[in-house]
Parts: C-alpha cells; structure tokens; sequence
C-alpha cells in the first residue's frame, strides 16, 4: 500500500447563512454526499472531489488505486479506494493497516506522531497522524472486505482544525 498526495483544484466553501430581520441567522444547508459508485461509497466533500486513478506497482501488487480529493483554503481531504484481489485474512489485518502507516510516513518523508487502533462502520482501523514537510496527515485505514479505503485530512500544522475531515469520516457510508 502506498499513499500518494496529489494536487488538486481547490474549492471552496461557501459562506455561511445571513441575518434576517432580527438576530437570528439562517442555518447552513445540508451538504449533499458525493456518491462514487464505482469505488463503492458515499460521503459530504467540502467540494465536488477530483477523480484521480494511479497505478500502484509493488512486489506482487500491480493494482490501481482511485483518488477523490477535494481542498478548502485551510484543508485537503482525500478518499483513496483499491480492490484487493482477495480479502485479508483476519490474523493478517493488523499488520497490513501497520504496513499502511508505515507506508504513508515513508512516501511523504514523515514521521508518525501518533496511532492508535478503532473501529469504523464495525471494522477494525488504524488512525494516525503524520508529520511531514509542510503539512500534518490525519489519516484512517479500513478495509471492507477485499476493499482498502484510505481517508486524509491535510493540513499546515498540528494543531490546526480538520473539520471537512471530519466530516468526511462521520458521513462515509458503504454502497
């Protein structure tokens, strides 16, 4: 597994609601969900992603993987799918989000600040955050089956906010 970060178009999101007559403010619409049907997922963007397809070629991996990325002014986010040609194992997951991490850190010239073990949508995951030139990597690996599905919030530093992040992991949703 390799994550690649690519440029994208940044889009940017709109302004909230105004004032009306009084001091109440009109709230912000519902983001509608993106929906990729051929990657197998639906999930609220901050701006319509830019579709992207690399080839990952490994020892015994020839395999592609599709990008969706999307970028506000003070955030990039990233959803990175790749069919697997089988399902892992239940005693080789562990090792492959390890290895998924490690990775990350390793094509970004990063070092792994933190990780730690979930669940996402009942799966076991890995989260980590990844200090790299310039820009700090919050990132989530799952697999869904013979799916890997691989999330990034982007940002300037540590202690910068993520909410499209955010956002993006609490309205994922399985096709």
């Amino acid at each position: 597994m390799r994550r690649l970060v690519v440029a994208s178009l940044a889009g940017v999101l709109a302004a909230c609601g105004g004032q009306s007559g009084g001091s109440a403010t009109t709230p912000t619409p519902s983001a509608s969900p993106y929906v990729a049907t051929e990657s197998g997922f639906s999930a609220v963007f901050p701006a319509t992603p830019a579709k992207q397809t690399q080839k990952v070629n490994q020892p015994g991996i020839n395999a592609d993987l599709t990008l969706y990325t999307a970028t506000t002014n003070d955030e990039q986010v990233i959803v990175g799918y790749e069919p697997l040609p089988l399902a892992p194992q239940q005693s080789e997951i562990q090792s492959r989000l390890d290895a998924g991490v490690a990775g990350s850190a390793s094509n970004t010239n990063g070092t792994v600040l933190s990780k730690s073990n979930t669940t996402f949508l009942g799966q076991p995951a890995e989260d980590a955050v990844i200090q790299a030139q310039g820009a700090v990597v919050h990132e989530r690996i799952v697999f869904f089956g013979a799916k890997l599905y691989i999330f990034e919030g982007i940002t300037r530093s540590t202690d910068a906010k993520h909410p499209a992040y955010d956002t993006l992991l609490a309205t994922f949703k399985t096709l």
